[in-house]
């Protein structure tokens, strides 16, 4: 029984999910790379803005800088935003963090730097955080207590818990049960308990947080591509697939001198500390920048010569296989993304 152009085409999709994978892995270090590049970016402007007393804004660039790549210097600056914006609570969690943390004997200087400050600013903090006990009464079942419109644990209920200084709403509701709403404002090492009264009222339920739900937005399909008449040939599969090897070639190499690059900048970023400034700071962008160029050519070399590569097979094959007009509505379609590349088609 002889296959048919359909069949060849699905055989040829099969092999490129099977030849693919290299370039991934290949790229695998690069992306690794560019995210310790992208976390000293961050890094550098989150510590211009707390320089500048904008620390919204650094908590928000430690939290991204932290998010692409761990670095105990990440987190120390994030604890010190935290304390600038009077967030105590938050700030004790991220010092603890750094304190907990074993470092091994190659570590960065910067890094053992960072947990000797976290240890001091730490001891220094935790007085200053002030604790709220929250209880109810009477006894009643379902009861559900919210602090700043935040869900209070069940478990934490008359329990004395730290908290951020300022002014805080509580509210408590149970089964035909509510309490009026109090208002309770607390100083840094303050302790303070409150009683909330449950009353009954009628049509009383009980008070949960509101939670948008968030999902993944639903990708766009689009409209069915409808492919013309082909005539696949050989000589073309032939030359596809030279050219991909041959991108390929170009990837690996660029994909190298990436990795090289980058190396140099983690040692001269490393030398520099979390506080990199001046000369020593543009040397380390004009490193990251050019490892950046070189491992945009090496991704794009890779997946092009993969997705070619594959192309040209399927195309050799169907040629051979089946010399005739290929089906309407048959198609073939490489592509290329930053995680490799390869064929989509339907048969």
């Amino acid at each position: 029984m002889k296959l048919g152009a359909r069949s060849l085409l699905a055989a040829g999709l099969l092999a490129c999910a099977t030849l693919v994978p290299t370039p991934v892995r290949a790229e695998e270090p690069a992306a690794s790379a560019e995210a310790k590049a992208g976390a000293r970016a961050a890094a550098e402007n989150g510590t211009n803005a707390f320089k500048e007393s904008r620390y919204a804004e650094a908590v928000d660039m430690f939290l991204r800088a932290e998010s692409l790549f761990h670095a105990p210097t990440h987190v120390l600056m994030l604890a010190r935003s935290y304390v600038a914006l009077g967030k105590l609570v938050l700030a004790k969690e991220a010092y603890l963090s750094i304190v907990r943390e074993e470092l091994g004997p190659k570590a960065p200087p910067a890094f053992k730097r960072a947990k000797v400050d976290a240890e001091k600013e730490l001891a220094d903090l935790s007085p200053r955080i002030p604790s709220l006990q929250v209880s109810t009464t009477p006894e009643a079942k379902n009861v559900v207590v919210t602090v700043d419109d935040k869900l209070l644990p069940a478990a934490l209920l008359g329990i004395p818990s730290p908290i951020d200084p300022g002014t805080h709403v509580l509210r408590a509701t149970a089964e035909g049960l509510a309490a009026p709403e109090k208002s309770v404002t607390l100083k840094e090492g303050e302790k303070t308990a409150v009683v909330l009264e449950l009353a009954p009222v009628a049509n009383a339920g009980p008070i949960t947080p509101v939670r948008t739900p968030v999902g993944p937005p639903v990708p766009d399909v689009g409209r069915e591509q409808s492919a013309g008449k082909t005539s696949p040939g050989r000589i073309a599969g032939v030359v596809l697939m030279g050219l991909g090897v041959a991108g390929l070639g170009v990837g690996g190499v660029f994909g190298g001198l990436s990795l090289a690059k980058r190396a140099e900048a983690d040692e001269a970023f490393d030398a520099c500390g979390v506080n990199c400034w001046g000369p020593p700071a543009d040397e380390v962008r004009a490193l990251d920048e050019d490892a950046n160029k070189k491992g945009t050519i090496g991704v794009i070399g890779l997946a092009a010569g993969g997705a070619l590569t594959v192309t040209g097979v399927v195309l050799f094959v169907v040629s051979k296989r089946s010399p005739g007009k290929a089906p309407a509505k048959a198609f073939v379609t490489p592509w290329i993304g930053p995680q490799g590349g390869g064929l989509a088609g339907r048969f």
